[in-house]
């Protein structure tokens, strides 16, 4: 069989957190990794097992809902049992997969939909296929070759079932990620004709944007597509080449990430999703949670087929920012929508619908608190890939321990808060081999030294510096990629044409962060939950100005700390860092601040605003008697922020 994929990942378990990853795969487990099928067991513990679904969906919802969202639970649970090499959560993975297999239909059929259900309903393939995926996921760390042919049997029943035109035009292509990984197991090639006729199927009946057609055409239509949906669909006919070899499915995805990358996608790293839907960027427009998870997933395929290092410093700016800033640094909770710039994260705030914004751990439907279990160790998964020749290729950085079968490498990095990761190397016995790391595209004076020594590499943006040599137990290998402040304007202009400013550094956003209250409150979830466990209204906090009543509501907007505007020309060397001690948790304690020179712009916001504004205008009205300085912290840090800053009109 043709390998069409430059690299390979490493089996699931041979990448380990440490540093701060470990910590908060940790807290993970304590919190949204480990607990979620106790929160709410219909929707996420039994689906699969027992065909038990939330009845509370509708007959018509239920058991396709539960299809995706436990499907997608359980990879997510299985990537974080087996990155953590952790035995309990081991455990529970093993119990899942053997009740899965148990409750398998005599045709083959493995999903969550039953006799009375609709077979060809749309969630059937889509939600089927996330549960495939937690399955092929859990047969990478363990090797059993019963999972494997259980998913193998289902891929058949799918191309028997859902043969000719019998397909779905929303969701339901998703099954083409479950059959590509199972081809490349079997060579079997009647799973090949199964996807090239899906997307003959979309050729003729496409509503969604999905076919090829749409996706190398050089425009983007927005509201085309569900934000996440067009993120996890991104990587779907990249899957298909991985099969055939046939360039046009190749192309439509690389020509689908360029246009998101250029119209859809935040500073954030995030998708736009207004109302769900794809929408112009700008600073108060929604990334849904999936969609990270979904993006990281589809750049992680495109990294793994090309070793184009554009993907990886994609899923980077996705992972420590959209990622990290959506999360409750407890891991108990995450905000199923948030934008670069939140005043509110409360039951009211959101301007899709409903409780959107609000910090919860299980809101309904439950799609984005499970995505977000899987988010972190696909991402590290991902990290570190092999080549043909058995060379390494570091991708994207973080702490952690790397098995590469003949030689590991540990690293407990404070990157993407520091600039240096420090790798040592143990070897049974000295051994011949390439490594490649990743030079970012932000980075333009890159360093690799090796015990200390210059290695020689040719360390250049955007690119993958080669070292070959022969390596032994003890050595280290330093890599320094030296940040600089970089500000940017924000191309907003097919929304309101405010061009916002933007302060990055590294991989990472920068931000005003806003003073915040957590409201704790019981929510809505469709089980009660347990004790320690609630909803969140985020507010703001600001402080009393002092006055009576009546003056406080004229003082207000003076008191507000984000109503403040930047000079449009502000230059990066105006913006000055303060890297501080490392202190514990760094989501929670930022070991670096940036200070940079702003305007009071007291008429920015409504004082008594319950959603996040956009500020009237184009620039922001300030007073000349308010020029100070701000702190920015990073992105992820923050549950409420600034990161999209007006410019001043002075």
């Amino acid at each position: 069989m043709e390998k069409y994929n430059k690299l390979s990942t490493l089996p699931l378990g041979s990448i380990n957190p440490r540093g701060w990853m470990l910590e908060q795969l940790r807290r993970n487990k304590e919190g949204l990794g480990g607990k979620l099928p106790e929160l709410e067991p219909r929707m996420i513990a039994t689906p699969y097992t027992t065909r038990e679904t939330e009845p509370r969906w509708g007959e018509e919802r239920k058991a396709g809902w539960g299809a995706e969202i436990s499907g997608n639970y359980w990879n997510g649970q299985i990537e974080l049992a087996f990155t953590l090499g952790d035995p309990e959560l081991i455990a529970m993975a093993d119990k899942w997969v053997d009740e899965v297999l148990a409750n398998r239909c005599a045709d083959g059929y493995l999903g969550t939909y039953t006799e009375t259900d609709d077979i060809y309903d749309d969630y059937n393939a889509w939600g089927s296929a996330c549960g495939m995926n937690a399955l092929l996921s859990y047969y990478s760390a363990t090797k059993r070759e019963d999972v494997l042919k259980a998913v193998y049997d289902c891929m058949l029943w799918f191309c028997d079932k859902w043969a000719g035109d019998k397909k779905t035009r929303y969701g339901g292509v998703s099954i083409v990620s479950s059959m590509s990984e199972v081809y490349l197991y079997t060579g079997d090639e009647r799973l090949i004709k199964f996807c090239e006729d899906y997307y003959d199927f979309l050729e003729r009946n496409d509503l969604f944007d999905k076919s090829l057609k749409a996706f190398l055409d050089p425009h983007l239509n927005y509201n085309a597509n569900h934000g996440a949906g067009y993120a996890e669909s991104l990587s779907h006919p990249l899957e298909v080449y991985l099969m055939n070899g046939n360039k046009k499915y190749f192309d439509a995805t690389i020509n689908a990430y360029r246009k998101a990358r250029d119209k859809v996608m935040q500073k954030t790293g995030g998708i736009t999703c207004e109302s769900e839907y794809l929408a112009p960027v700008g600073a108060i427009v929604e990334t849904e949670y999936c969609g990270i998870a979904m993006l990281n997933h589809s750049l992680a395929k495109m990294l793994y087929t090309t070793a184009d290092p554009e993907y990886a410093d994609m899923m980077e700016r996705a992972v420590f920012n959209a990622g990290e800033g959506a999360r409750k640094k407890d891991e108990k909770a995450i905000a199923y929508l948030h934008s670069p710039n939140q005043i509110f994260a409360t039951a009211h705030s959101s301007y899709a619908d409903g409780h959107h914004q609000v910090y919860a751990p299980c809101v309904p439907v439950s799609c984005c608190p499970v995505m977000s279990v899987r988010l972190l160790p696909e991402f590290l998964r991902y990290s570190v890939l092999k080549g043909e020749d058995g060379s390494v290729w570091f991708s994207a950085y973080s702490p952690m321990k790397v098995n590469a079968g003949d030689i590991s490498f540990e690293t407990e990095t404070l990157y993407p808060f520091r600039d240096t990761i420090e790798y040592k190397v143990s070897a049974a016995a000295p051994i011949q081999k390439k490594l490649y790391f990743r030079i970012p595209d932000w980075c333009k004076n890159a360093s690799i030294k090796v015990n200390g020594k210059d290695s020689g590499a040719v360390c250049a943006a955007k690119s993958y510096a080669e070292i070959e040599g022969e390596w032994k137990d003890g050595d280290v290998i330093t890599v320094t990629f030296p940040m600089e402040v970089v500000v940017s304007k924000v191309d907003d202009s097919d929304r309101c044409s405010k061009f916002p400013i933007a302060i990055e550094y590294g991989p990472l956003l920068y931000c005003l962060q806003i003073p915040e209250s957590w409201d704790a409150y019981p929510g809505t979830p469709y089980t009660p939950l347990p004790e320690g466990w609630h909803w969140y209204n985020v507010n703001p906090i600001i402080p009393p100005s002092g006055l009576d009543v009546y003056d406080d509501m004229g003082q207000r907007k003076h008191l507000i700390s984000w109503n403040v505007a930047l000079d449009e020309n502000i230059t990066a060397d105006q913006i000055s860092v303060e890297l501080l001690e490392p202190a514990g948790y760094p989501w929670e304690n930022p070991p670096i601040k940036l200070h940079a020179p702003a305007w009071k712009a007291p008429y920015s916001y409504p004082p008594y605003a319950s959603k996040t504004m956009n500020p009237y205008g184009d620039k922001g009205r300030v007073s000349v008697t308010h020029e100070m300085e701000i702190e920015l912290i990073p992105f992820g840090c923050t549950a409420l922020r600034i990161s999209y800053f007006p410019r001043a009109d002075k």
